[in-house]
């Protein structure tokens, strides 16, 4: 019986240790770009080396934030292992995700390995240690001493090749350049010391990617007025010097006819600049109108006047790319199809994860004939409800012609559920206009740390003048729940408000009752006060996948009737949109 307890012990023992995937990727040896087999370090000294990491952690294993990624160097197996030059990464961040990656560069000298070679590997430690697969390195029998090289008589010098970038041009200020185009040049010795290396320099500007087999820069929309230079050097892969150096091309930007461009999203701000989105209650993206000055088409530097003419632009066009909270990773902009509006709603992303938050740029592409103008690039994390974290329901408190306000009900929540350690909830709150608008942040509540949260109540804040109505703050709420390991996930649930109305404002939560609750086939919707108004109904289950899209009944003017019989058992989120209102409800289906 004693063995089996220590057999069960070491299974599980090795299977948590196994769970998590290191990946380590070398992608440059000095210079030039590497696909396969072992790192050379030829006869150089000091090798220069680019790699990737990343650590990918099971669905059913917990991860915070805590975790510290190293990459090693060893001359053989059993003879231990040194940290690289380079290689302490320090904490490697997950965000909320179950993928973190980390980008390095390295020194390897060539006298830390022995002639038979050696190995590179990473080393992912939470507490326990995840080893990546080792990386073979391998030498020359013989060194090169300092920074001499001895390449073969055929290896072409960089500092004879015609070194030639083309051309010059002129664009209008938030339009795309065309690629930058380099002279081709032979390099049978790409991979070598001896091979040829280039160095593109760019004084400024956005984003840009380098066609390394037809040596040409392909630069973003440039939404500064700032010309812009760029220039190419060429030197050896070893070494680290670029003595044969390109003409400068110069982008000059010049003022567009497209005369605005900007973008905005009326949601509160993360700690990293992210505009925060809960995908059951989705934001417009707004867009300002784009005009066309025809004075400026002319002349781009025509001072525009008062009370001029304007055209519509001809189109507009909707982009996004993924990113992380730290605006790191390769930028793929993807256009989305069939958006051509002003504006645009945060559900129209295909690619939204259900298992981690989901970091976005957004940007709006304004065309007139074969001009163009992006607007500004805006910074968005769209979040899904995880790990049956939600909140209910939306309370409207009812002011009296005395200025007396009804008393808040407590918000209930349910249970999250979480993969691991103890679970702990925190209670956020932001504040919002009267008319619905954010005016603060989310901020924790001091001692809301419960399932549910009873608010304070809310304050009469006096008429400033004799045509002015005493108001209220106004307020919404969240909560968080994550894990008390620091490897824990982290999740947010869907937002609720708390406003307040006097009896003869527009119908809202008060007057606009749903039953029953829970319901097995249908829900009732009644406005206690007057009729709908033109209503849309949608519902979105925990995930915020819509499964109902205005499929409901009129009963009369005052009681809509929704089947929800197909729907499977949990809960749902029912948002009702009306010509005076917009309200969100919570119900469960039995």
């Amino acid at each position: 019986m004693k063995k089996n307890y220590i057999t069960l012990l070491f299974v599980f023992v090795c299977t948590i240790m196994f769970g998590q995937k290191v990946t380590l990727t070398p992608t440059v040896v000095n210079g030039a770009s590497f696909s396969a087999g072992p790192i050379n370090l030829a006869g150089v000294p000091n090798s220069t080396i680019s790699l990737g990491i990343k650590v990918e952690v099971p669905a059913n294993v917990a991860v915070g934030d805590n975790g510290t990624i190293k990459i090693f160097f060893s001359k053989g197996s059993g003879l231990g292992g040194n940290v690289a030059a380079g290689g302490d990464g320090g904490t490697l961040y997950f965000g909320g995700g179950k993928t973190a990656t980390k980008s390095f560069v390295i020194n390897l000298n060539w006298t830390d390995f022995l002639t038979a070679g050696g190995f590179i590997y990473a080393e992912y430690k939470s507490g326990v240690s995840y080893n990546s697969s080792n990386v073979a390195v391998v030498k020359n029998a013989t060194m090169t001493g300092g920074t001499t090289l001895n390449p073969p008589a055929d290896a072409p010098n960089p500092s004879d090749i015609a070194n030639t970038l083309c051309c010059n041009q002129t664009i209008r200020q938030g339009d795309k350049p065309a690629p930058i185009t380099g002279s081709q040049y032979l390099n049978p010795y790409k991979g070598e010391p001896y091979g040829v290396n280039s160095q593109w320099l760019v004084t400024s500007g956005p984003y840009n990617s380098l066609d390394d087999v037809n040596k040409t820069m392909n630069i973003d929309y440039i939404t500064e007025l700032k010309n812009i230079t760029v220039t190419r050097k060429l030197g050896y892969s070893y070494g680290g010097q670029f003595p044969n150096k390109s003409n400068d091309v110069t982008i000059t930007i010049v003022p567009s006819p497209i005369t605005s461009n900007e973008i905005s999203v009326d949601a509160s701000v993360d700690t990293n600049g992210f505009a925060e989105i809960i995908d059951t209650n989705p934001k417009e993206i707004l867009g300002s109108d784009s005009y066309v000055n025809l004075n400026i088409l002319a002349d781009p530097f025509y001072i525009p006047r008062r009370s001029e003419t304007s055209l519509n632009v001809d189109k507009y066009e909707w982009e996004y790319t993924k990113t992380n909270k730290n605006l790191g990773g390769f930028y793929n902009w993807t256009v989305i199809p069939n958006e051509n509006s002003t504006s645009l709603s945060s559900n129209k992303f295909a690619d939204i994860s259900n298992s981690e938050d989901n970091y976005f740029l957004i940007r709006r592409i304004a065309t007139y004939q074969n001009i163009k103008r992006a607007s500004n690039s805006l910074k968005v994390v769209i979040r899904t409800i995880r790990n049956n974290n939600t909140i209910c329901c939306n309370q409207d408190l009812l002011i009296s012609s005395t200025n007396e306000i009804e008393k808040p009900s407590m918000i209930s929540g349910s249970t999250a559920v979480l993969a691991s350690g103890h679970l702990l909830y925190q209670w956020q709150i932001q504040s919002i206009t009267s008319r619905g608008k954010i005016s603060s942040n989310w901020s924790n509540i001091q001692g809301a740390t419960s399932k549910d949260y009873l608010p304070l109540p809310l304050e009469i804040i006096p008429a400033t003048g004799p045509r002015d109505r005493a108001t209220t703050q106004n307020y919404n709420y969240r909560r968080i729940a994550s894990s008390n390991i620091f490897t824990g996930e982290t999740s947010y649930s869907n937002e609720i408000s708390l406003t307040s109305s006097f009896s003869q404002s527009p119908p809202q939560a008060s007057s606009i009752i749903i039953y029953p609750n829970p319901a097995t086939s249908i829900i009732n919707i009644e406005n206690k006060d007057t009729s709908f108004l033109t209503p849309t109904i949608s519902i979105v289950n925990i995930l915020g996948i819509e499964v109902n899209s205005n499929n409901f009944s009129i009963m009369n003017p005052n009681l809509l009737n929704v089947d929800i019989s197909n729907l499977i058992p949990g809960t749902y989120f029912l948002n009702l949109k009306t010509r005076n209102t917009y309200l969100q409800f919570t119900f469960v289906k039995n």
